[in-house]
């Protein structure tokens, strides 16, 4: 979890969040799974939102997690590209492509030494009370239960 959590992320993380209960979530901000995770996550369980461009066409999607990472607020930038209502027209920033480039190289060496795994998005990293992690690839309705269940122990 200390590795993830040096990567550039949008903090969906409500005050008074003990340490250790945030998960950690590899999204594409086009992912129609994704963006289902967020609306049964958002203002429910603490996240760290790690944008990764995984889908097809990539260019318009590293303007659309750069958009994000550049906002003011990123949480409200997320929601807006998720709802369809964020167009990002600016290039992306050298500094702001080396972040997407680092949050792309940690979500593959994820799946590289986990062979087992089948990459894919949302990938979500949830810290068990015991220290442990859970990972949980995809999102189906009723996921967020099970991933609640597993940051409580229950």
């Amino acid at each position: 979890m200390e590795t993830l959590g040096k990567l550039d992320a949008v903090a969906d993380v409500p005050a008074g969040t003990p340490e250790g209960r945030v998960a950690t979530i590899f999204f594409d901000p086009r992912c129609p799974y994704c963006h289902a995770a967020f609306t049964a996550l958002h203002g429910r369980v603490a996240a760290r939102w790690v944008p990764v461009v995984v889908l097809g066409e990539p260019e318009a999607g590293s303007r659309m997690a750069a958009a994000i990472l550049s906002a003011p607020d990123r949480v409200a930038a997320l929601e807006s590209a998720f709802a369809a209502k964020l167009t990002p027209t600016a290039p992306v920033s050298p500094e702001l492509a080396a972040k997407l480039a680092e949050n792309r190289a940690a979500f593959a060496s994820i799946f590289a030494a986990a062979p087992q795994l089948r990459p894919g998005v949302p990938t979500m990293f949830v810290p068990r009370p015991d220290g442990r992690l859970a990972i949980m690839v995809g999102y189906e309705p009723g996921d967020d239960a099970k991933l609640r269940a597993v940051l409580t122990g229950s």
